[in-house]
């Protein structure tokens, strides 16, 4: 009989996380959450969906450009103060 105490303690567990989770992702969106979009969300919808080959060149691109400024770091004391240059 313990084994079904624990299955349903996991049951009732398991419940009350999905339930704190969506009403988070609820909150967090702002004008609220359907449950097929909470589901979409776990089981590959349209939020998961891969970046396009055009998105990805252009965060590479962006990546690769240069630092808008060289940083400048200099030891005082026993500590480290670095500023941005240029």
């Amino acid at each position: 009989m313990s084994a079904k105490y624990l299955a349903g303690f996991v049951a009732v567990a398991g419940l009350a996380v999905a339930g704190l989770d969506y009403y988070q992702k609820a909150k967090a969106s702002g004008d609220g959450l359907s449950a097929g979009d909470y589901i979409a969300a776990f089981t590959g919808g349209s939020e998961d969906a891969p970046a396009s080959v055009e998105s990805t060149s252009e965060v590479q691109e962006s990546e690769t450009a240069e630092p808008p400024g060289k940083l400048v770091c200099k030891t005082v004391g026993n500590t480290k103060r670095c500023r941005s240059e240029g």
